[in-house]
C-alpha cells in the first residue's frame, strides 16, 4: 500500500493548525486593567492643568494702561485753550501681598504633585478589586469543574440503589433519595454557573473585548506577600509608605503653604502709576510744559482682627485637620493589615488540615459506606451522607485555598508601598 506524501503532509498541517484558545491569567488581567485605565489619562490631563495653572498663578497681573483727555474746556472743546487741558497716558501695576504668588505657585505645584500618588493609590486599588474577582471566578470554576468530575458518584449510588431495589434489598424511597441527590447536584452546578456568570461580568469591565471570553486556567498561581511577615519594621515602612498616607502628607503640606499664604496678607500690597499728561502749545505759540506723574498706592492691614486673624485660623484649622485625618487613616491601615495577618495564618492553619489526613478519612469513609450498602449491609443515608460529607470538603478546601489568595491581595493592598509593580507604575504617563 502506497502512501502519498501530501495527504500526510495535509492532515500534520491540519492537526497542528487547531487554535489553541487563549488564556486569561491573572497577572494579565491586572495588566491590562492598570494599564488601559481611562481614569489614569484623565488624572495626568488633570496633572498637567494644575502644572500650568501653577506656572500662570506666580506670574504678576497684567500691568493696566490708562488712556484720558482730561480738563477740556466745553465751551470751545479747544486743545490749546486752557492751561490744565491735556492728553493723560498712564501705566499701573498691581504688586500682591509680600510672597504670596510664590507661595500660591508652590501650594498648586504641590497639588499637582499628588497626581502620581493619586496614580499608585489607582493602580493598587485596581490590583485589589481586579485579583479578587479573578480569584472568585477561578474558584467557582474549580468547583464547578469538581462538581462535573464527582457526578459519577452520585450516579452510581443511583444504580446501587436500584439494583437493590430490583433484589428486594432496598425500599423504594431509596431509589428517589438517590435521584434526588442528582437533582440537588444539577440544580448547584446551576447556581454556580449564574454566578460564575455575574463574576465574569464583573471582571470583563477592566478588560478590552478581545480578553473578555478568554478562560482561566485551571491552576491557582501562587500568590506571596510582597514582604515576609516576620519583619514588622519592614511591614511598618510599607504601610507608611502606602500612596493613600502619602497623599494625606502631601495635603498637610498643601495647608501649610495654606497657613504660610495666610500670613502674607499682614503685609501691605501696593500699586504703582504713572502717567505722562501731553498739553499743547497756547494759541500765541508759547511752549506749555508736559505733566508726568508718579503715585504709589498702599493696602494697609491696619484691622486684622475680622480678616486677616480669622484667615490665618482658618488655614491653622484645616492644616490641623489634615494631620488628624492622616492619623487616623494610618490606624485603620494598620488595623487592616493585622487583620489581613490574622486571617492568613488562621486560613493556613486550616488548610494544613485539609492537606494531611482529614480528605483521606473522608474518602476512605465513604468507599466503606458505598461498599456497605453495595452488599446490603448499610443504610442509604450513611452512603449519601459520606458522599456529600466528602465532597463538601473537596469543596472547602478549593475555598481555603482561594480565600487565602485574596487575603493575601488584601494584604498586599495595605503594603502597596513595597509593591514592585505599583512602585514602577507610580508616575507613569498614558497619553
Amino acid at each position: 500500500m502506497r502512501i502519498r506524501i501530501p495527504t500526510i503532509f495535509a492532515a500534520v498541517v491540519a492537526v497542528t493548525a487547531v487554535p489553541v484558545q487563549a488564556e486569561l491569567r491573572l497577572q494579565d488581567a491586572v495588566a491590562e486593567a492598570i494599564h488601559n485605565d481611562h481614569w489614569v489619562r484623565s488624572n495626568t490631563y488633570q496633572e498637567q492643568a494644575l502644572r500650568s495653572q501653577a506656572i500662570a498663578s506666580g506670574q504678576l497681573p497684567d500691568p493696566k494702561l490708562r488712556l484720558a483727555l482730561a480738563n477740556l474746556p466745553t465751551d470751545t472743546f479747544d486743545f490749546d485753550q486752557e492751561n490744565m487741558t491735556q492728553l493723560q497716558v498712564g501705566l499701573s501695576q498691581q504688586f500682591p501681598r509680600g510672597d504670596s504668588l510664590k507661595i500660591r505657585q508652590q501650594q498648586l505645584g504641590q497639588q499637582a504633585d499628588k497626581g502620581p500618588l493619586q496614580r499608585s493609590l489607582r493602580a493598587a486599588t485596581l490590583k485589589q478589586q481586579v485579583s479578587i474577582r479573578w480569584l472568585k471566578l477561578h474558584a467557582l470554576q474549580e468547583q464547578l469543574m469538581l462538581l462535573e468530575n464527582n457526578r459519577h458518584l452520585f450516579q452510581e449510588l443511583v444504580d446501587i440503589s436500584r439494583a437493590n431495589f430490583r433484589s428486594g434489598k432496598a425500599r423504594r424511597f431509596e431509589v428517589l433519595d438517590a435521584e434526588l441527590q442528582i437533582t440537588r447536584l444539577n440544580d448547584r452546578i446551576t447556581r454556580m454557573q449564574q454566578q460564575e456568570s455575574v463574576l465574569r461580568s464583573q471582571l470583563n469591565r477592566w478588560l478590552p473585548v478581545v480578553m473578555s471570553n478568554e478562560s482561566l486556567p485551571t491552576s491557582l498561581p501562587a500568590i506571596e506577600p510582597v514582604l515576609t511577615l516576620d519583619d514588622m519594621s519592614a511591614l511598618r515602612s510599607a504601610l507608611q509608605s502606602h500612596p493613600q498616607l502619602r497623599l494625606l502628607t502631601q495635603d498637610i503640606d498643601i495647608r501649610q503653604r495654606g497657613v504660610e499664604l495666610a500670613d502674607q496678607a499682614y503685609k501691605p500690597g501696593f500699586r504703582l502709576e504713572t502717567s505722562y499728561g501731553l498739553r499743547d502749545d497756547m494759541s500765541d505759540g508759547r511752549d506749555r510744559a508736559d505733566f508726568f506723574s508718579v503715585a504709589v498706592t498702599f493696602d494697609l492691614p491696619l484691622f486684622p482682627e475680622k480678616r486677616q486673624d480669622a484667615s490665618r485660623n482658618a488655614a491653622i484649622q484645616q492644616r490641623e485637620a489634615a494631620r488628624e485625618d492622616r492619623l487616623l487613616s494610618v490606624r485603620e491601615h494598620q488595623a487592616g493589615l493585622q487583620q489581613a495577618i490574622s486571617n492568613y495564618q488562621g486560613v493556613q492553619q486550616r488548610l494544613a488540615i485539609y492537606n494531611q489526613d482529614y480528605l483521606r478519612q473522608l474518602r476512605e469513609k465513604r468507599i466503606a459506606a458505598t461498599r456497605s450498602y453495595a452488599a446490603a449491609d448499610g443504610g442509604f443515608s450513611d452512603v449519601a451522607a459520606a458522599a456529600m460529607g466528602e465532597l463538601e470538603a473537596k469543596l472547602m478546601k478549593i475555598q481555603l485555598a482561594h480565600q487565602q489568595a485574596q487575603i493575601i491581595t488584601n494584604m498586599n493592598y495595605w503594603l502597596a508601598g513595597a509593591d514592585p509593580l505599583l512602585m514602577a507604575n507610580e508616575g507613569e504617563v498614558n497619553p
